[in-house]
């Protein structure tokens, strides 16, 4: 079974073919090591990065409407006015297997933290027992 892939690990992106082999791989079209490795990892155990956006909680009977334009506040806050300025993003803190991707956004899905939320808090510690957290990306008061 032959796979095509270009390398991400520098700027270069060699265009890698794969070639298995039972257990071993033979990889070609890589100008550097780093390209071997990357495609051992891609075929074998392929990891992936994630990032979302989930609500934060909002208090009983509070409605909003969406603002034609949120304003940033000082140092990259965002005031929680409108639906759109009381989403929080998220991402996780290292990537994951791929196969772990879809129960991750499950779990995801459940949380509304209270605001105010820090840039950088663990929403999530150790998600699923994969080791990652999943963490917030901007500061939402």
């Amino acid at each position: 079974m032959d796979d095509r892939l270009t390398c991400l690990l520098c700027p270069v992106g060699c265009e890698l073919e794969v070639q298995r082999e039972g257990e071993a791989l033979n990889v070609r079209g890589s100008q550097c090591d780093k390209g071997v490795g990357f495609a051992q990892d891609e075929v074998l155990h392929p990891k992936r990065n994630l990032a979302t956006s989930i609500p934060a909680r909002t208090e009983a009977g509070a409605t909003g409407t969406l603002p034609a334009r949120t304003e940033a506040g000082a140092a990259g806050t965002f005031p929680a006015r409108g639906t759109a300025a009381r989403m929080i993003s998220v991402r996780l803190s290292d990537r994951v297997p791929r196969d772990a991707i879809f129960p991750i956004l499950a779990e995801i899905a459940k949380l509304r933290p209270p605001l105010p939320v820090r840039r950088g808090q663990v929403l999530i510690a150790d998600v699923l027992g994969t080791g990652v957290n999943v963490i917030a990306t901007r500061t939402v008061e």
